[in-house]
């Protein structure tokens, strides 16, 4: 028996079992290549020659009628509507809905599609078993890649409630995944989604010139030495924990002979200018490497805060000079006579 007799006794027996319409959509069901196919064989080859887009959607694995958006240059919008399906096409008339807003992103032909509808899903089903994502039906687009002449699928899978929990972008020419979304519901609302090209964070590596790392939230262990604490510098050794350890007493810190911390000498200065009853030790001249006595000539002396007070400035009496005489004046140089009164 011939497949072509054996058709119309598997459709007698569905009837019988009451599975004629599930048969009948399995054989109405159409792939995207051979829904253009059909179309340009109804219409001319001429009305599929470049594609804009081809939609399908409730595939279970194929959708039951197709969408076709072809170019042509004759119609004001550059773009016909066809559908197949069923194994019947149909004429959906000019589209002017998509320019100048929402333009197709490229035009393909129906050759270049090297992985047809049946295969992509076949790709899909085995991307969403490695995610351990359950799904029910599958929504179809394909169109060019932007900026390229590639044309790509890109399935939206769906679970029985029609919500979206994947989409899965691979190229017709090849067969290449190029991106997978997931989308993981729970029970806080908020879904989590799982994107292929998300950043990712870099792995953290381990300094070569230190192995200890602090989290953010941690302080620095190590104290900064001040001016008037030296724990910092001067720290005690560490007592071992293992028994039997001999115990190393801790250093003690070196005294101080000045600023904590610092090896300068503080300065010494007598005490309140000479005056008694002061807490400031005398001046002494041989001590901490001062200098020599100042002669008493240009002694100098300090007040009450140490800073040495200029030297007095020296000054000279002169003796007073004996009064010129002006002749024919009539006094002294002290007193100057009035001048002349002109004749009139």
């Amino acid at each position: 028996m011939t497949r072509q007799h054996l058709l119309p006794a598997l459709l007698a027996l569905a009837a019988a079992f009451g599975l004629t319409s599930n048969l009948e959509a399995q054989q109405g069901s159409m792939s995207a290549r051979q829904g253009i196919d059909a179309v340009g064989a109804q219409f001319g080859p001429g009305a599929v020659q470049w594609l804009a887009e081809i939609r399908g959607r409730s595939g279970i694995p194929q959708p039951n009628s197709w969408e076709i958006l072809a170019y042509n240059d004759r119609s004001p919008g550059l773009l016909h509507k066809f559908w197949a399906g069923g194994g019947r096409v149909g004429d959906a008339g000019a589209d002017d809905t998509r320019y100048p807003v929402n333009i197709p992103v490229g035009y393909f032909s129906a050759n270049q599609i090297a992985v047809d509808s049946v295969a992509a899903f076949t790709i899909a089903e085995g991307e969403a078993r490695k995610a351990r994502m359950a799904f029910d039906s599958c929504d179809y687009l394909l169109r060019v890649r932007e900026y390229s002449t590639e044309p790509i699928w890109r399935l939206e899978l769906l679970d029985p409630r029609r919500q979206l929990v994947g989409k899965i972008y691979l190229s017709a020419r090849n067969g290449e995944v190029l991106r997978t979304v997931w989308i993981y519901y729970n029970n806080t609302g908020r879904p989590q989604i799982i994107d292929s090209f998300a950043p990712t964070r870099p792995a953290s590596t381990t300094s070569t010139t230190s192995t200890t790392q602090f989290p953010p939230t941690t302080q620095n262990p190590i104290q900064e030495p001040g001016l008037s604490d030296s724990t910092g510098i001067m720290a005690p050794p560490v007592a071992p924990t293992f028994p039997g350890a001999p115990v190393t007493p801790p250093v003690p810190p070196a005294p101080s002979t000045g600023i904590a911390g610092n090896s300068i000498p503080s300065p010494t200065f007598p005490s309140n200018n000479g005056r008694s009853g002061g807490t400031i030790p005398p001046y002494n001249p041989g001590a901490n490497n001062m200098p020599a006595p100042i002669p008493p000539t240009t002694e100098r002396r300090y007040n009450d805060t140490g800073i040495p007070e200029p030297p007095a400035i020296e000054t000279t009496t002169e003796e007073p000079k004996p009064p010129v005489e002006v002749p024919e004046s009539g006094g002294s140089s002290d007193r100057i006579p009035p001048p002349p009164i002109p004749n009139s």
